[in-house]
């Protein structure tokens, strides 16, 4: 009989119900981006004013006409799990979605410019799948059991933000926004065990955590543009740290079928209400721009204070009794780093066709990870004299994580340990409408 079930530890996952640890903490702060790491400094690469208010607000100044626009977004995850230089597995998921709504209006005033704006869209995109399978042995090379190690994530923090841009002085634009942030994540582990050749009494056996932490909360930034000089205008963006309240609540299964038809539950939890807050990193952005119409280039640089994210919530360590927030800052600390991230976009705009392109690189805030984090922006808009428009757009992101997973058999066998590299590639292609009034 197969009794390597009487050692599961779940420590396969690196993660379990309760204690919380630092990957709770920035979870809320990673993912696809919604907006180019162009549009913290000084024009927004993918044509539209509405990215301003989530970047650097002193951008809405662009507008010159009131408009409305509208898209949905195709979104495409890929995870292609490498392991020993071999690409093991490569799935992937798909999914139509409504993606932003955006209304922004120029005012009249006596003197200078304002303009307001309201936008709803995501912040970040959770979206992420990985998954492993492979053949193992028990206690010789004929005793064959196949397992399988599923990882996927999906969800969105969304944003409804509210801001303004007034020009203060002749060449100098000052903005701020508000956003409240809603969302959730949905995150699922299952090791799957089976007996293909059918050697051991059991036929089936799942090993699975899901949890699901919802997100509500509350982020700022200001922003300053200057020309200057006629072709060149200096953007400058802060955000200041956001802060959420998640519940979260989550549950555990581990369950094993055997032949003769019957099954054994060894693990059967949920919990439910589990509530603590967390607070984002600040961001510092700073970006150059060049004008020789019908061009615009800009280069920007935008510090990601990973570091200074914190967790805060009235739990304990049930192994050590210490405070939840103590250990957290620590883990922290050890284990993640500030964000550097450079870009560089170009704008061409010859009435009525509008072309933009974006190119982001940075690191990743988990300091055991040495790729870097690669994201493009692709944009095409024409407008009709009518007043509607339409755009398209290509967003793509590209970042390594891993799938590391050690399960534990028998006293006398040592575990099974799996060093799994995935390439995770996040494409989401954006179809929308613009009404300019």
């Amino acid at each position: 009989m197969k009794t390597r079930m009487i050692f599961m530890t779940l420590l396969l996952w690196g993660v379990s119900l309760f204690p919380q640890d630092y990957l709770d903490a920035i979870r809320p702060f990673r993912g696809m981006r919604g907006i180019s790491g162009a549009e913290s400094g000084v024009i927004p690469a993918s044509m539209g004013a509405n990215n301003a208010l989530l970047g650097n607000p002193a951008l809405l100044t662009y507008a010159e006409k009131t408009y409305f626009s509208a898209d949905l977004s195709y979104d495409q995850v890929i995870g292609t799990s490498v392991f020993n230089s071999t690409v093991w597995e490569d799935p992937s998921t798909q999914k139509l979605r409504f993606n932003s709504l955006t209304h922004i209006k120029p005012l009249t005033v006596y003197r200078g410019a304002l303009v307001l704006g309201i936008n709803f869209q995501p912040v970040n995109s959770f979206h992420s799948i990985s998954q492993f399978s492979d053949f193992d042995y028990d206690f010789d090379p004929d005793s064959v059991f196949a397992y399988k190690h599923l990882h996927e994530e999906t969800g969105s923090l969304y944003a409804l933000t509210m801001g303004g841009s007034v020009l203060v002085t002749m060449n100098t634009s000052i903005g701020a926004s508000i956003s409240y942030l809603m969302g959730e994540n949905e995150f699922t582990r299952v090791y799957e065990e089976t007996d293909p050749d059918d050697i051991y009494t059991f036929s089936r056996f799942i090993d699975s955590l899901q949890f699901n932490p919802r997100y509500r909360g509350f982020g700022m930034r200001v922003g300053l543009l200057s020309e200057v000089s006629e072709t060149m205008n200096l953007g400058l963006s802060i955000e200041f740290p956001s802060r959420i309240s998640v519940t979260e609540s989550s549950s555990r299964d581990s369950i094993e079928w055997f032949d003769d038809g019957s099954s054994s539950s060894y693990y059967d939890e949920k919990w439910k209400g589990l509530d603590y807050a967390v607070w984002g990193p600040w961001r510092l952005g700073l970006g150059l721009g060049f004008i020789a119409e019908p061009l615009e280039a800009s280069v920007n640089y935008r510090f990601n204070s990973y570091r200074s994210i914190a967790f805060r919530g009235d739990m304990y360590d049930p192994e050590t009794g210490d405070n939840l927030e103590d250990v957290i800052d620590s883990q922290i600390k050890d284990n993640v780093q500030n964000v550097h991230e450079y870009s560089a976009s170009l704008l061409w705009t010859l009435d009525p066709l509008n072309l933009s392109f974006a190119a982001t690189l940075m690191n990743d805030p988990l300091n055991y990870r040495f790729d870097n984090i690669i994201h493009l922006d692709v944009g095409l808009g024409y407008q009709f004299r009518s007043g509607l428009g339409f755009t398209v757009a290509f967003r793509n992101e590209q970042w390594q994580s891993d799938l590391n997973h050690s399960v534990e058999r028998t006293p006398d066998l040592p575990a099974i340990e799996r060093s799994v590299d995935v390439e995770n590639t996040f494409s989401k292609f954006q179809f929308g409408i613009k009404y300019i009034l």
